[in-house]
């Protein structure tokens, strides 16, 4: 929902100046000429003059604008993605933390220095990271081999970050498929 606070507010914006220049206009205009200039307005007027608070279609209006703004409270209320992970530091007055994406290109990084592998795929989650490193050997058996020494510079890698909650590691090593 956050992604599309900026849009919504621009659009709210945008409207909120349209409906005050026509307000504007139509306050110069009735002072000129006693009569609407853009929006019949006064049609409206005499309805809502006419009308008391207790008839049903405002009750109705009114439960549908109250269930939208609950809803939308509701969904801005929940707590957002988790982005940046933290990492440990010596003094407590700094708060240092990496992001997702870059743990994910620091991992993958780590992964490729191994020998026999010659690329991976990297998903970090809050709480998980999923490694599947492509090996440049053909065949399982050639793979599988593999998997405890990318999985031991991956940790390795993991600890020297000093994370107070490091993802858990999952790793996986495909062979070459031709």
């Amino acid at each position: 929902m956050r992604v599309a606070n900026r849009p919504l507010a621009f659009i709210l914006a945008a409207a909120l100046l349209a409906v005050s220049v026509m307000v504007i206009a139509e306050v110069i205009g009735f002072a000129a000429h006693h009569s609407p200039l853009l929006v019949h307005w006064t049609t409206w007027y005499g309805w809502a003059r006419e009308t008391r608070w207790d008839n049903f279609v405002v009750r109705v209006w009114s439960a549908i604008l109250i269930a939208t703004g609950l809803v939308l409270v509701g969904l801005e209320a929940r707590p957002r993605r988790v982005t940046r992970l933290p990492l440990g530091s010596a003094d407590r007055a700094t708060d240092t933390s990496v992001t997702r994406r870059g743990l994910a290109r620091i991992l993958r990084s780590e992964a490729t220095r191994v020998d026999g592998i010659s690329g991976a795929s990297v998903r970090v989650r809050r709480r998980s990271a999923r490694v599947t490193a492509a090996s440049g050997a053909r065949g399982q058996a050639a793979a599988s081999a593999l998997t405890g020494a990318v999985t031991q510079a991956l940790g390795a890698r993991l600890d020297s970050l000093d994370m107070p909650r490091a993802p858990r590691l999952r790793v996986r090593v495909v062979p070459r498929s031709r």
